[in-house]
């Protein structure tokens, strides 16, 4: 359970997003994937698995020589049971203690094998894990890559501080609604976020229950096409989907339309803050 401090924003989300870090929990994850997809199949004795054995032989081979850059000589059988005297668990303890960035070379390494074992099916898998732990990154294609940077995690931060208590409440919901790990509801963290812009707008124009649309045509000094393209998401938000109102039936709201949301109404409240204040 969030902390008081946490919820309505006077203290930082920690680890809202992994950026620059893989915790435990996500390493774990990975590592299970790698033995399902690739690990589990090594039985050299067994002859429906002796050819996919081979491949998985060769690409420890070339993790000995080319990734940990060791001595072939030093290689040891590739046998689970031999805990840590076995090259198995020599990978597995480098997976659990090396840096948060050696843990996706690491996974790039093996995508990029021309051994070819970890399939597209299982980055996807991969993926699907990255995201429910809300890592910054993403396989894309045989690459690992950034898709939540440093400015949007900023951006979020920011609009936290400055939101008054109202939109803070619905920016730390929404967060908290995106960043849960165990059941995440991309589909109200977009309402919570679009409610965070409406709240902050109705503050500094002290009508209190306004729309954001009319309250957005009372803000002074914003850019005609900000106060358009609010208006217009907060549209989005009521009818495309029906994310404002009950549905018998959920609409596709998916972890980047959330992100999007978060990142723009957490910077449009800062925005609109220091606007009023400096006008």
């Amino acid at each position: 359970m969030q902390k008081f401090s946490q919820r309505h924003g006077y203290s930082p989300l920690v680890n809202a997003f992994q950026r620059e870090a893989v915790d435990e929990p996500l390493r774990t994850k990975l590592w299970n994937i790698l033995n399902i997809a690739i690990w589990d199949d090594y039985a050299p004795f067994e002859y429906r698995l002796k050819e996919k054995s081979e491949r998985i032989t060769q690409l420890v081979r070339r993790l000995w020589f080319n990734f940990l850059n060791r001595d072939l000589d030093s290689l040891p059988e590739f046998r689970p049971d031999y805990g840590e005297r076995g090259a198995y668990g020599v990978f597995k303890k480098y997976f659990f203690t090396c840096q948060w960035y050696e843990v996706y070379d690491f996974l790039e390494e093996i995508v990029t094998d021309k051994s070819e074992l970890l399939s597209t099916k299982a980055r996807e898998w991969i993926n699907g894990e990255l995201e429910i732990h809300n890592s910054a990154y993403r396989f894309v294609g045989e690459q690992i890559a950034e898709i939540t940077n440093e400015t949007e995690i900023g951006a979020i931060e920011e609009g936290l501080s400055d939101a008054d208590a109202p939109a803070r409440a619905h920016l730390a919901t929404a967060l908290r609604m995106l960043s849960d790990r165990e059941a995440p509801d991309y589909r109200n963290s977009v309402k919570e976020s679009i409610s965070a812009v409406e709240a902050a707008c109705r503050q500094v124009t002290g009508l209190s229950s306004a729309t954001l649309g009319d309250a957005l045509k009372k803000v002074s000094d914003i850019h005609p096409a900000y106060s358009k393209a609010f208006s217009q998401l907060y549209g989005y938000t009521s009818d495309a989907s029906g994310i404002r109102h009950s549905l018998t039936e959920e609409p596709t709201v998916t972890y980047a339309d959330a992100k999007f949301m978060l990142v723009a109404c957490a910077a449009f409240v800062s925005y609109i803050k220091v606007s009023v204040k400096n006008a």
